[in-house]
């Protein structure tokens, strides 16, 4: 008999029953119910206006002003259409995604362990929070569908959650954030090796594809997220997301910031591969963890040592 994965318990398949049991226990606060109601059968919640404009304009302003830190920033090389990830420059750069922004950016860690959304977590997780991951787009890169278990890989693939937070209003046309509702209930997606990770040998458009067969036969409406500034959008392990394919020009800002989590009791894959990179520097009530900074950084403004290449 196989047994069954490990889970979260509002992705179990008696959620609904467990988060009565839950709230007559006095285990979740009267305020959080609808929300995890709508996160049990929507598969994603949001939360309009939740970061306070300040702290928006904080991060914004750390991101436009990184050029002054040359090489203490990981991003994409898109430019140059190369798939490295390559340190920063000194020069102004409003194109490129850049990578962990929490480590070197006190705003950015103060916007993805955000009192509100680590207490949220927290109630989901059964644990303290662990961000370990964090990608700051300041354009859409077009990402087609897919879940997350597929790309963001913990040790227990269904112990993630996400958010998305929109650090401007978001434009229609330039490669909005969508998805399918209720896409987190579809039966697991296997790869050839049988796990729930892409790997070798994957094509993702294929990938893409028998994930939208699916969310089609299954009827689950498509949508699509005009977010304004300080939305936060959650979403569970196995909802299919996607960037909406872009009408504007490449370079149309679309500034976001996306942070993937799991509770304390599990770790991110890339512990196995990267034990220097184990370290967790906490925050608040929870912690955050890079697979390319060494960690932890005590407050120092420190430098990415692995996965990039040096330009």
């Amino acid at each position: 008999m196989t047994p069954s994965p490990v889970t979260l318990w509002n992705d179990a398949p008696d959620a609904a029953a467990s988060l009565r049991r839950r709230q007559a226990d006095g285990l979740v606060p009267a305020g959080a119910v609808a929300d995890l109601a709508h996160l049990i059968e929507h598969g994603w919640l949001l939360w309009p206006g939740a970061i306070e404009p300040a702290l928006i304009d904080r991060m914004v302003d750390g991101i436009r002003a990184h050029h002054r830190h040359p090489g203490m920033f990981l991003t994409t090389d898109h430019r140059r259409a190369r798939p490295e990830l390559k340190r920063s420059g000194a020069e102004p750069d409003a194109f490129e995604s850049l990578f962990d922004l929490y480590v070197n950016l006190p705003a950015a860690r103060e916007i993805a362990l955000h009192p509100r959304i680590a207490r949220f977590l927290a109630l989901i997780f059964e644990s303290r929070p662990i961000a370990f991951q964090q990608l700051l787009f300041q354009r859409s890169n077009g990402h087609l569908l897919h879940q997350d278990t597929a790309y963001v890989a913990v040790e227990e693939p269904m112990l993630l959650a996400a958010t998305w937070i929109a650090l401007q209003d978001v434009t229609e046309g330039s490669g909005e954030l969508a998805w399918y509702d209720r896409s987190h209930t579809l039966a697991p997606h296997r790869f050839k090796d049988g796990s729930r990770r892409f790997g070798a040998g994957e094509d993702s458009g294929t990938y893409a594809a028998s994930l939208e067969a699916a969310c089609r036969a299954r009827g689950f409406e498509y949508r699509r997220l005009l977010a304004k500034k300080g939305d936060v959008f959650f979403w569970t392990a196995d909802l299919v997301h996607r960037s909406h394919p872009r009408v504007l020009a490449a370079d149309t800002p679309r500034l976001s910031c996306v942070t993937h989590y799991c509770p304390a009791r599990t770790a991110p894959f890339w512990f196995r591969l990267l034990p220097e990179h184990r370290g967790l520097e906490p925050f608040g009530i929870g912690a955050f963890a890079s697979a390319y900074y060494r960690l932890p950084n005590a407050g120092r403004m420190i430098a990415p040592d692995r996965g990039f290449a040096v330009s």
